[in-house]
């Protein structure tokens, strides 16, 4: 078996403590269990390391973080924690809930949180994600920003993630552009990149102009087929789709695209879910020309985090069960930044403002599949 790789508490913060006087709640150490992504996966894992950070600084609290080599070994160290005096033991990833569960029944004294992962008991929580809400905002850009009428999604099978993310950008793109076609792929297994840009291409082959990634190695896949591809040409189209806007004339292009995408083009894009991966479509290093990312649809689990261990702190009563998160406690959103400024105009954002309100207020339900 690999060795475990376990983090020290990080002195800087320690020291921040110290200078800030924050005060320690006195029952309260934490240990946060990354799955085997690392703490620097760009996803949810570094996400929740983020928000445990943040809640560090600002109530003062003894931590640890752990990275499991495997899936098996999330249990090990689950249960490491909860021996070895933690009152508060957070695992990150979808593979957590059944060692929480398992961890919890053992030692009920302590609290467990899966992120991104329901465990069962009275001493558990679970903080998930309303996804199909940011992908939502993210199909009514798509419609908006469309050249060709014509989106597409990369998925993959099985997976109600990848699910919730399709069900709510379709819903988007219809409730902007009823006449407006999704394209629909999904890959047989996760962590395929190489099959999720192949996927991707064929859907630019068909006219498809924008294409989200529904989570994990698709992400990488779909942004490397939008910065390989770069544009679509009037000739090259099928039958039957035309080119019938230009939303991005007056974007200045890089000088590979200018290269590559000569006469009647438009570009293309990707969309990616999870982690603002903005800058991987940034292909020519310049934020000031056309970038191939339109948007990243973020899972704020930083916030989640930083919400619960913060209630925990503060004293205030336990919640068992669930915990949602998305665009109305700030669990979900668009990236909107300087690598997409460009894309996305003011009179688009206030559109996107005016949906956002309309999702939390109910006026809008978006399906999870």
């Amino acid at each position: 078996m690999k060795p475990t790789i376990r983090s020290a508490r990080v002195p800087s913060l320690l020291a921040l403590l110290a200078l800030s006087g924050a005060a320690a709640a006195p029952s309260l150490n934490i240990t946060l269990v990354f799955d085997p992504a690392g703490p620097w996966d760009k996803a949810t894992n570094e996400a929740a390391g983020s928000g445990l950070e943040r809640a560090v600084r600002d109530h003062g609290m003894p931590f640890s973080t752990v990275t499991a080599t495997d899936t098996a070994d999330i249990l090990r160290q689950v249960r490491a924690a909860a021996r070895t005096g933690s009152t508060l033991v957070i695992a990150s990833g979808r593979d957590s809930a059944a060692p929480l569960t398992a961890a919890a029944r053992e030692f009920p004294s302590v609290r467990f949180v899966g992120v991104d992962a329901l465990p069962g008991g009275p001493n558990t929580a679970g903080l998930r994600f309303r996804e199909q809400e940011g992908a939502f905002l993210a199909g009514f850009l798509a419609a908006a920003a469309t050249s060709t009428r014509v989106l597409g999604v990369i998925a993959t099978e099985g997976d109600v993630v990848a699910r919730k993310y399709q069900a709510g950008f379709q819903a988007g793109v219809a409730f902007a552009c009823p006449n407006c076609r999704v394209l629909s792929a999904a890959l047989p297994r996760k962590g395929d990149m190489v099959a999720a840009s192949t996927l991707a291409r064929k859907q630019f082959a068909q006219g498809a102009d924008i294409v989200l990634a529904a989570v994990g190695a698709n992400n990488r896949g779909v942004v490397t087929a939008a910065t390989a591809v770069q544009c679509l040409r009037a000739g090259s189209l099928p039958a039957g789709v035309r080119f019938q806007a230009n939303p991005y004339a007056k974007v200045p292009r890089g000088e590979p695209y200018r290269a590559e995408c000569r006469g009647e083009t438009r570009p293309v894009f990707a969309i990616v879910t999870e982690s603002n991966l903005d800058s991987e479509g940034d292909s020519d290093v310049d934020r000031k020309t056309l970038n191939h990312t339109l948007t990243s649809v973020v899972k704020r689990a930083d916030n989640a985090v930083y919400t619960l261990v913060s209630e925990v702190a503060k004293g205030k009563s336990w919640r068992a069960g669930e915990r949602a998160f998305g665009l109305e406690n700030a669990g979900m959103e668009l990236s909107l930044g300087d690598f997409n400024q460009a894309l996305i105009p003011g009179d688009i954002k206030v559109k996107l403002q005016k949906v956002q309100k309309m999702i939390v207020t109910g006026l809008v339900k978006v399906p999870t599949q």
